[in-house]
């Protein structure tokens, strides 16, 4: 039987660290925050995901990469299955190590050793390329007078969606005219709880908080008649998030054989950062 998760206002509690083989172990326990909507006993994927953040800046640091010399470019999120409510081990290891450019991979398992999540981030030097600065991604209206999206929220109310806050604004005529049954909203979402307690997030760990939740924005389907789960998320980021509103302009694609894509290019209060792909499996209920 599952044990009643605690209720901090985090997402996880540290539990110690060990060294092993060369490797770190982090344990975490995760607390009623994190729980799904899609079962009992499971976890939603945006705190595990926030939490693979943590695992490769940990990391990147535990192999001498220094986080304000560079940052992580993109980091990819593979869901092996449901993360359960129950304490988590983590590790993380270069696999490309070097000088401007390395690869570190995540593992999130359990006690056992069964692994419920791998992750990969690119991790790369910084430069001074301000005089190129650019973002390429429509305007989009900002959080202030957005309303809450009380749909979002209802639907998939659990744990983990009652910790954050989801407002939507909606498009220009002039937007929804260009592409045809497009998303009519960009979403604005935010937490106040941190990924561990006791710690502060850094820009990645505030993005992938709440960037899960794209896939869930769909506004197409019918989920009395459909399922749409999604595999995997990579997020590209072309520069760090600042604040705390993260805008999702979430897109969804259908393939004819039961998979499709989310397509999410991704805001902060200041202009568009990245974007965000996930896979997805679609059924027939």
């Amino acid at each position: 039987m599952t044990a009643t998760p605690p209720t901090d206002n985090a997402y996880f509690i540290a539990n110690g660290s060990h060294d092993a083989d060369g490797l770190t172990y982090r344990d975490y326990q995760p607390t009623k925050h994190t729980e799904s909507p899609w079962g009992e006993g499971f976890q939603h994927g945006s705190p595990p995901a926030a939490l693979v953040a943590t695992v490769l800046e940990d990391g990147a640091r535990d192999n001498g990469l220094d986080l304000n010399a560079g940052r992580f470019s993109r980091m990819t999120v593979e869901i092996l299955g449901a993360v359960p409510l129950t304490e988590l081990r983590t590790r993380a290891q270069v696999i490309r190590p070097g000088k401007r450019i390395s690869l570190l991979e995540a593992v999130v398992e359990d006690e056992s050793g069964r692994e419920y999540i791998r992750g990969t981030g690119w991790w790369i030097k910084g430069s001074d390329s301000a005089s190129i600065e650019r973002g390429v991604g429509e305007d989009m209206p900002g959080p202030e007078g957005a309303t809450s999206a009380d749909d979002f929220l209802g639907r998939w109310s659990s744990g983990y969606i009652d910790s954050i806050e989801v407002t939507r604004a909606p498009l220009s005529d002039q937007q929804l005219a260009i592409k045809k049954n497009r998303n009519r909203n960009i979403y604005w979402s935010r937490t106040d709880l941190p990924v561990v307690a006791g710690r502060e997030d850094s820009p990645w760990m505030r993005v992938m908080k709440t960037v899960d939740i794209a896939n869930g924005l769909n506004n197409i389907l019918d989920t009395d008649e459909w399922t749409y789960m999604n595999v995997d998320t990579t997020v590209y980021l072309h520069r760090p998030m600042r604040g705390e509103w993260l805008g999702l302009n979430a897109e969804a694609n259908y393939g004819a054989d039961g998979i499709g894509t989310t397509v999410t290019r991704i805001y902060d209060e200041h202009g568009p950062i990245g974007s965000c792909n996930q896979g997805l499996i679609l059924n027939r209920r």
